[in-house]
């Protein structure tokens, strides 16, 4: 990129030399205090220094201004990676929190279930002895 940039700033100033050496009359140039003659080509070189110098501190104020921007950018970028940090922090918490309670329900369910367990064994030992107490009044009653 920067060897085009060279060969077309070689190129703009051939072409200048070349305009001022054809262009060699002397002209009058009017100011807002006064006026002054000159060469023709001494005015194009002038004119060309002058747009360069233009053009050069138009180049200082976009690279200031690109500096600010990335500087500003960078305070952006550290707010952005300690807020990350402070995430990265509160998921690891709600991870942690996460699992305690899924163990808890781990816990209640083996629990509920060993619970129900027991509660079917009663019932089934319940629900025997009923039985054993129909049949013997049964027999009971068929031996009378």
């Amino acid at each position: 990129m920067r060897m085009i940039f060279l060969l077309l700033a070689l190129l703009v100033g051939l072409i200048i030399a070349v305009m001022a050496i054809i262009n060699n009359q002397v002209v009058t140039v009017n100011y807002l205090f006064g006026q002054s003659s000159l060469a023709l080509f001494v005015l194009i070189l002038y004119s060309a220094f002058a747009g360069a110098v233009f053009m050069g501190f138009l180049g200082i104020f976009r690279s200031i201004h690109h500096y600010m921007n990335s500087q500003g950018d960078r305070g952006h970028k550290k707010d952005l990676e300690r807020r990350i940090k402070i995430l990265e922090g509160e998921k690891s918490k709600l991870e942690a929190e996460l699992n305690k309670q899924q163990k808890e329900r781990e816990v209640a369910a083996v629990k509920a279930h060993s619970d129900l367990v027991d509660e079917n064994k009663k019932l089934e030992e319940e629900l025997n002895t009923q039985k054993k107490e129909q049949e013997e009044a049964i027999a009971k009653e068929h031996h009378l």
